[in-house]
């Protein structure tokens, strides 16, 4: 079951490419949300094959660009990927997410590539943008979870996100969390394997 599953969550994803979500546009943004769909089965499927190491090769391979996964997507991913004492190659992939986006008049985050392209209008490119809320859970990810309680390294933590561009409330709340328990953020990705009422059995 696990393997069609994941045979046929690839194919939408290779099928259907990269999730240019349009918040003005309802058809593009169905598009994203089943490309997060797919994604999600993807993940939960390779972890049940106990192939949970090699989920983040895969999906960079399928969605082309790592700044093309769903955030959603990306952060399972990555928890599976932790939790079976794999980090290996994690903080690397969060790393190279995060340095792709740029924060752009303290309201949103934008592709660096977009940012400097002569046809990218303030976020009106809803492609290329990425709202504040999920950059941020990935930053919290990164920096409390996987720095600070992973690798046990809080004094790289605490420097990263004093350094990096973050809306100021949210740069306080982290600093704060790094000292906490890291470990709940990992707990509660992994709470359920069901995504918004999409089960591996409604895809095959």
């Amino acid at each position: 079951m696990y393997e069609e599953a994941a045979s046929l969550a690839s194919s939408i994803i290779k099928q259907r490419g990269s999730p240019n979500v349009s918040i003005d546009d309802d058809s593009e943004f169905d598009l994203y949300e089943a490309m997060e769909a797919a994604g999600m089965v993807l993940v939960q499927s390779l972890k049940q094959l106990s192939r949970t190491s090699t989920i983040l090769n895969e999906l960079k391979t399928l969605f082309v660009s790592i700044e093309s996964i769903p955030v959603q997507v990306l952060l399972t991913g990555v928890c599976f990927q932790i939790s079976e004492a794999s980090a290996l190659g994690a903080k690397e992939f969060l790393e190279e997410f995060l340095s792709k986006w740029r924060y752009v008049d303290e309201q949103y985050y934008v592709l660096a590539s977009a940012e400097t392209s002569s046809n990218f209008k303030g976020g009106s490119d809803s492609y290329s943008v990425l709202g504040v809320d999920k950059y941020i859970e990935v930053v919290e990810l990164y920096a409390v979870m996987l720095l600070g309680t992973v690798s046990s390294d809080v004094d790289l933590a605490i420097s990263w996100v004093e350094q990096t561009a973050l809306p100021e409330k949210n740069r306080q709340l982290k600093l704060s969390m790094i000292c906490v328990d890291g470990g709940a953020l990992l707990r509660r990705a992994l709470h359920s394997v069901k995504y918004n009422g999409v089960t591996l059995h409604q895809l095959i």
